[in-house]
């Protein structure tokens, strides 16, 4: 039979494990089915989670035991599968018996999901722009451009996370110098601005999170599929402000 304080540490390792997923870019059915399934192990009668887009609830209860409830508030998310899946592994052997509770927790608490290096995602960036303008039919100076146009998103980029900017100014900000650097590099090279800046954009666009929106929504959470969407159109919206300003921007300083 467990031990009284092993009870607390069922919840704190469940709750973790749906706080990186739900950080990371997971649905909301499955960061629930993933925390219940890992208190169930701990063979108390009542095992709960409720999970919405910005925080976490979880209770373990049973007759024998006084209740906990743990409840987390997730601030910032994002997009990272590979985090997603390293935590759904710890799950799967935690659940199956092939690893111990304290392995789980330690596993959990010290995960490095760093698949890539920061200057390998900047690398990324930068030729997600430069080949997203050659699918669009641009042309190879079109490509370069928008190339540019990617160095100075992760430009953006890095001086938000500095400045620890929220999601929307974030966005915007790299919108602004995306569409600026578009329209003046076309008064020094034959490039079609538009195609540019379309390929430039595609880095930043929230494709990700509006079909985790749309596959919580089909799962039945509404609440959580509604606030994802509406977190996807708020960031569509800092694309097209921020790349309009940008280009009035450039047009008013050319003048």
């Amino acid at each position: 039979m467990e031990e009284k304080k092993d009870y607390k540490l069922y919840l704190d390792t469940a709750t973790m494990a749906g706080k990186l997923m739900l950080q990371n870019g997971a649905e909301i059915y499955r960061v629930e089915d993933t925390i219940r399934r890992m208190l169930e192990v701990s063979g108390l009668k009542t095992a709960e989670a409720y999970v919405t887009a910005t925080g976490i609830m979880v209770t373990l209860d049973d007759p024998k035991e006084d209740s906990m409830t743990v409840i987390k508030r997730i601030p910032s998310r994002g997009t990272d599968l590979n985090t997603v899946s390293m935590v759904n592994d710890i799950s799967r052997k935690f659940c199956s018996g092939q690893m111990t509770l304290k392995e789980a927790f330690h596993d959990l608490k010290h995960l490095d999901s760093r698949q890539y290096t920061e200057l390998q995602k900047a690398l990324g960036i930068i030729a997600v722009s430069l080949f997203f303008a050659l699918v669009f039919g641009g042309t190879w100076k079109d490509a370069l451009a928008a190339g540019i146009d990617g160095v100075l998103i992760v430009m953006a980029l890095w001086f938000s996370k500095w400045l620890e900017l929220n999601a929307f100014m974030e966005t915007m900000l790299s919108s602004v110098l995306l569409a600026a650097g578009a329209v003046i590099m076309s008064w020094f090279m034959a490039i079609n601005v538009e195609m540019v800046i379309i390929g430039a954009i595609m880095p930043i666009v929230p494709g990700a999170a509006f079909t985790t929106a749309i596959r919580d929504t089909l799962q039945g959470d509404y609440v959580a599929g509604s606030a994802k969407a509406l977190e996807s159109l708020i960031k569509v919206a800092a694309i097209v402000v921020g790349a309009g300003l940008g280009m009035l921007m450039a047009g008013g300083f050319r003048l």
